[in-house]
């Protein structure tokens, strides 16, 4: 089965690329419309800067397509964060798939937010398949998305705020699975199970 991993310079490819491949999944690397085309399932990758990661996506014909993805799509991170309307940081516009809008933590004692933390599930979903009602991930970031209607996994960090979020076949996560042990590898389990349905 084909998972495409969009190529952009805010990717942290080679650890989730590592991650879906151990779990069975045919990677496809690329910034290329009718090569993503062609796979079950989209990971949307993020480390880096809002802004740049935009009008790299636009320059290679990628972002305006996005919206238009029929099928699981995980945003990570970064890649999570761009889900929504619109990101502090820059600041920079979102895709508009979320409804909410990324702000700089403001109770935080320490920014970036680095490091493990709980994540706690507020709504059932697929993702959640064989995870316990709680489990510690890996964060690291300095916004966050609120709560809202499409949070499923929350957490808090001097303030509570979305770490697991869903909207129809989008999902996102704010912190990144392939880097949070056994726990985010089936998270990602889960998601190659739903790209397969």
């Amino acid at each position: 089965m084909k998972v495409g991993v969009i190529a952009y310079t805010g990717g942290n490819v080679r650890s989730i690329r590592s991650a879906l491949e151990e779990l069975g999944a045919e990677v496809v690397y690329s910034d290329q419309l009718r090569m993503l085309r062609e796979c079950a399932g989209l990971v949307f990758p993020g480390v880096g800067a809002a802004l740049p990661a935009v009008h790299d996506l636009r320059s290679r014909g990628i972002w305006d397509w996005l919206p238009q993805w029929d099928r699981p799509f995980l945003g990570i991170c970064l890649g999570m964060q761009l889900l929504g309307r619109e990101t502090e940081e820059g600041p920079a516009p979102g895709l508009g798939i979320f409804p909410f809008h990324i702000q700089l933590f403001r109770a935080a004692v320490r920014l970036p937010h680095i490091g493990w933390n709980l994540v706690r599930w507020t709504q059932k979903d697929p993702l959640q398949e064989g995870l316990p009602e709680s489990f510690y991930a890996y964060f690291v970031h300095s916004y966050r998305a609120e709560i809202g209607e499409y949070t499923i996994g929350m957490s808090e960090y001097g303030e509570a705020f979305s770490s697991v979020v869903r909207n129809g076949l989008f999902w996102g996560t704010q912190f990144h699975p392939e880097k949070s042990g056994n726990e985010g590898m089936q998270l990602l389990r889960n998601f190659l199970k739903l790209c397969k349905s």
